[in-house]
């Protein structure tokens, strides 16, 4: 409920700001700047992202650092900047793991899939170990948003490559999922996939 998610964050954004506690700033500012990104406000949203990592980095109060590094390297994907997509992807593996932040961790190891799944051309084996090693991790962590997510960058990489068994079974999964948890904005992509799908059978 992303209009919902920019309403609370605003509200806290002005509180924070207002009082001088500065301590949940950053993840405020990133939160608000993801949210905003989705929404399709692309330049708002990573500078948003850019100022609470930036302001993480100044604090040295580091968690929850490689989740919002991962989240920027969705915004730059989004963006069309591959390369900068790439590097933060790398980047937030490699935070999450320094931390020994699991859930961090199977973040952006999702996100590195999806930069590999997107990325010109795509690169399939490795985007399906890395939604593969995610989806591992989520399952253990019960991350269950991750879990469908994950199903469906799977579901989308089966379905391009033509292995259809394959890809219903993932979408289905991630369509299970995300109707579970009343996830309405993603359900409609997975749909659409799952769709085309139907529609090469012989």
């Amino acid at each position: 409920d992303l209009e919902h998610a920019v309403r609370v964050f605003d509200q806290a954004l002005a509180l924070s700001r207002a009082s001088g506690e500065r301590a949940w700033l950053p993840a405020i500012v990133t939160g608000l700047g993801f949210a905003s990104a989705l929404q399709g406000r692309l330049a708002e949203g990573r500078a948003l992202l850019e100022e609470g990592i930036s302001v993480t980095i100044r604090t040295g109060a580091l968690e929850g650092h490689a989740r919002r590094v991962a989240w920027l390297s969705e915004v730059c994907r989004l963006a069309g900047h591959g390369a900068g997509a790439w590097q933060h992807a790398r980047q937030a593996l490699a935070l999450a793991r320094q931390q020994q932040a699991r859930g961090d961790e199977a973040l952006a190891l999702h996100q590195l899939g999806v930069v590999q799944a997107h990325a010109e051309p795509p690169d399939v084996v490795q985007a399906v170990s890395s939604y593969q090693q995610a989806l591992a991790l989520a399952d253990e962590l019960g991350m269950r948003p991750l879990q469908a997510h994950c199903h469906h960058g799977l579901g989308t990489l089966y379905a391009a490559t033509g292995q259809r068994e394959q890809a219903h079974a993932a979408l289905r999964s991630a369509m299970a999922l995300y109707r579970a948890m009343d996830m309405a904005i993603w359900l409609p992509q997975a749909e659409t996939v799952l769709a085309e799908v139907d529609a090469l059978a012989p």
